[in-house]
């Protein structure tokens, strides 16, 4: 291989591992602004049931440190499932 041929494998790699890291970071930012989105539904909502087994102050806060944490993914399941016990479609709108 050329001394061209090498520096064009190498450039190459350069722009693919940018170009994925960008696509993680924006994919990121999309995953905390849900979190945000499904945040502000669940803090709007009385919070009533005292006697069920996990509450949904308890679900939230997990939710909350799980965004932060990056753990988007999971977070935005405990959002819902959080606001499922309150009797709401998470709505991402």
């Amino acid at each position: 291989m050329s001394i061209v041929g090498k520096h064009f494998s190498i450039s190459t790699g350069a722009v693919l591992a940018s170009l994925l890291l960008a696509s993680s970071s924006t994919a990121g930012t999309v995953g905390q602004t849900r979190c945000l989105i499904l945040d502000q539904q669940l803090s709007g909502v009385a919070h009533t049931d005292e006697d069920a087994p996990v509450t949904v102050d308890e679900l939230a806060t997990k939710a909350r440190g799980l965004c932060s944490q990056g753990k988007t993914a999971q977070g935005l399941r405990t959002y819902a499932k959080a606001l499922t016990l309150v009797g709401l479609h998470p709505e991402l709108q």
